[in-house]
């Protein structure tokens, strides 16, 4: 959390009209779905912490940080192993922070840079936007590989699990 606070202290130029708004993680969410042709998986990570930087309801920044740890599946099992591979001793969170952001009315673009498995890598992505009683929701998917993050694909029956990784998003911010 000091992490993304210091990171929007830097990188903010005035403050005077614009907003500050939290993740509320009692109610948000980032979930990855996983195959393998013996088997489908999917684990979700509710303690998320992040910031976005509003003016007049425009967003201008966000910044999100996931802790590896913190995704699970439901199969303690499945979830051990996924840490080993991730090295999430090692390299404990993933990081999101936004460098552009065309913010319409019911979908925002946001480009950035995420950081995972110790790797950076540019991302956009195309998320819908609401608002209802002061708080931004945003929700959308889109895919990583995992070869882009250098992660080892772990193999079962000589298969390796699938490249492509479903991130699901359901953010929302009071």
């Amino acid at each position: 959390m000091k992490k993304l606070i210091f990171i929007f202290v830097l990188s903010v130029n005035i403050l005077s009209a614009q907003e500050i708004l939290r993740i509320d993680n009692s109610i948000s969410s980032i979930s990855y779905s996983g195959t393998h042709f013996l088997h489908n998986w999917d684990a979700t990570n509710d303690n998320i912490t992040g910031l976005i930087e509003l003016n007049d309801n425009q967003i201008l920044k966000i910044g999100v940080i996931a802790k590896v740890k913190d995704f699970k599946s439901g199969n303690s099992s499945l979830d051990s192993n996924s840490y080993r591979v991730l090295d999430a001793l090692r390299i404990s969170n993933i990081i999101f922070r936004s460098t552009e952001i065309i913010d319409s009315i019911n979908v925002i673009n946001v480009s950035g840079t995420i950081s995972f498995h110790g790797i950076e890598k540019d991302l956009n992505v195309l998320l819908d936007k609401s608002t209802e009683n002061n708080n931004i929701s945003l929700k959308g998917k889109f895919i990583i590989n995992l070869s882009d993050f250098n992660v080892e694909r772990p193999s079962l029956l000589l298969q390796k699990i699938n490249n492509e990784i479903e991130i699901q998003i359901n953010l929302i911010f009071k």
